[in-house]
């Protein structure tokens, strides 16, 4: 089992192999995470997805991370042509997790899936993502999982459903 730890801020700040992009299933790089991973990584990242997809959502595909100081980019689409729902957040953590191990990824971050444009609550996407994690045999491949909330609320709401 990875080592689980919570992190405030930017998720495209992160120090690790791969970050995860909460993604819609047509790969579009537009607000949210993804405007974000998008303006900091800049239009390679973009170029790449337009290749990969649409995907199915629940699922998630890799890319190099441009400019970023990760090596991939993990866009997990909790939704896009259907609405998220449980199995989609499920889907998604689950395929982003068997990505990051394929590619011998050892520290990757996430963000909460969902939970922003896709309007999903918060607490219940990460209990959700946290329980597919640890039940997991994709996660016992990885160090290190940073569960990453853009707010000190979400922050807060992360390190409270950690332990």
């Amino acid at each position: 089992m990875p080592r689980i730890e919570v992190r405030q801020g930017n998720i495209t700040a992160y120090d690790g192999d791969a970050i995860v992009n909460a993604a819609n299933n047509h790969l579009l790089l537009g607000a949210g995470v993804a405007g974000a991973i998008a303006a900091a990584g800049g239009p390679t990242i973009q170029q790449e997805c337009d290749r990969l997809g649409p995907i199915a959502v629940g699922d998630a595909a890799i890319t190099e991370a441009g400019n970023l100081t990760v090596r991939y980019v993990i866009h997990a689409a909790a939704m896009g042509d259907q609405p998220v729902s449980e199995a989609s957040i499920r889907g998604a953590t689950a395929a982003a997790l068997r990505l990051g191990a394929s590619h011998d990824v050892s520290r990757l971050a996430f963000p909460v899936l969902g939970a922003g444009i896709g309007g999903f609550a918060f607490a219940r996407s990460a209990e959700l993502m946290l329980d597919t994690i640890r039940t997991s045999a994709h996660a016992d491949a990885l160090e290190e999982i940073a569960l990453y909330g853009f707010t000190a609320a979400d922050a807060a709401t992360l390190r409270r459903l950690v332990g």
